[in-house]
């Protein structure tokens, strides 16, 4: 795995870039996936008896992290087909960019993006985001899931523990909480959980260990009681357990099904009362939007710069209204995201919908999205 780097560039310049694109190589385009990674007994018997090797790792030398943000986003189509989700902006700022100040906030440095659907619109955002941290982008031309897509960036994540956060989430968690519970208790992996009927699909034992996963489950121990929760898509992550994930596509959650069947402790961390949401579908973006601007003390209509809004217009319920936004007489915009540029025409109504970037809506729109 090489960084591309331009002829004639000098160790000494390019070790100062701060936005570095990885490509994988191509021998590893068309693996398949397979069900089960071989496993390593030699590193499992290395992790379980030989933690005390390892034990100075404290909490301020969590300096690394990945964002998964490759994904298709084929349920918040059409507007995948424009922009990836990582990219959806939350009251104007792309959703991942809440991601990369979560992380900062408790010291990492480095962070991994995974890219594949629309890579360079991703990459080339990214580039411009200056929160203090230096990204790494993997561009995976085959798209690898979410266990391909960290075994992809093995050599930058390096020999520490390291943070896994789903790059399409927005979650008030105290991470440094979660890394503290990780380095007190020192499993394979540590997994952020929370109630959340629609998700709960993770079963997990009344002593913190997590017992299998979408309906796979390895029997509790006589005595101990279990209960299903729902992943955040937040994880802590021991470097060992990178060799228990293969080569090419494959999902982490098969390796956590073989660590938990061999006998490693993947443990939960249970997070109540939390601030959670996730894009899946238009939908759940939607009602993020409507969650954050109801409860907003500034009031329900979100504005970025140079936004015009005609005195004839209205504005019902909520709206969140990107730069450039133009909304012309008579029109109106009732619980709907407005992205850059987006421009509703003279007695237009758009309702519970989204105008992609630059689009002219000059008919009404009521529980959709338009992209051109």
């Amino acid at each position: 795995m090489a960084a591309v780097k331009t002829k004639g560039e000098n160790n000494g310049f390019f070790k100062n870039i701060r936005f570095v694109i990885y490509l994988l190589p191509a021998e590893t385009y068309f693996m398949n996936i397979k069900k089960t990674p071989t496993q390593p007994p030699d590193v499992l018997f290395f992790y379980l008896y030989n933690l005390s090797e390892r034990q100075g790792v404290s909490l301020n030398q969590i300096k690394k992290a990945m964002i998964l943000a490759a994904g298709l986003g084929l349920r918040a189509r059409p507007l995948t087909l424009v922009k990836p989700k990582a990219l959806f902006p939350v009251l104007n700022r792309p959703v991942i960019s809440y991601n990369l100040d979560l992380l900062a906030g408790i010291g990492v440095q480095e962070v991994a993006v995974n890219t594949h659907h629309l890579a360079a619109q991703l990459e080339r955002q990214l580039s411009e985001i200056n929160n203090h941290l230096a990204i790494h982008t993997f561009r995976e031309e085959k798209i690898l899931g979410t266990g391909g897509g960290v075994k992809n960036a093995a050599p930058f994540l390096g020999q520490d523990p390291f943070i896994l956060i789903n790059g399409v989430i927005l979650t008030s968690i105290d991470l440094s909480a979660v890394v503290g519970d990780h380095m007190a208790e020192r499993p394979m992996a540590t997994l952020v959980l929370h109630d959340c009927p629609r998700f709960n699909n993770v079963g997990l034992d009344s002593t913190g260990l997590i017992r299998g996963f979408r309906g796979e489950w390895a029997a509790p121990p006589e005595g101990l009681a279990w209960r299903t929760l729902a992943f955040t898509g937040i994880h802590i992550i021991e470097p060992e357990l990178l060799a228990w994930i293969p080569e090419g596509p494959y999902d982490i959650i098969h390796t956590y099904q073989a660590l938990i069947k061999a006998g490693a402790r993947v443990r939960a961390f249970v997070a109540n009362d939390l601030t959670w949401r996730k894009i899946e579908t238009r939908l759940d973006y939607l009602k993020i939007h409507g969650d954050l601007l109801t409860a907003r003390a500034e009031g329900p209509v979100f504005e970025g710069s140079e936004v015009e809004v005609n005195p004839e217009a209205v504005i019902q319920g909520w709206a969140s209204l990107d730069e450039e936004v133009i909304i012309e007489a008579g029109a109106l915009v009732k619980n709907s995201v407005l992205w850059k540029g987006a421009r509703v025409a003279a007695g237009v109504r758009i309702v519970n919908s989204v105008l992609a970037e630059g689009v002219l809506a000059e008919s009404d729109l009521n529980g959709g999205a338009k992209i051109d």
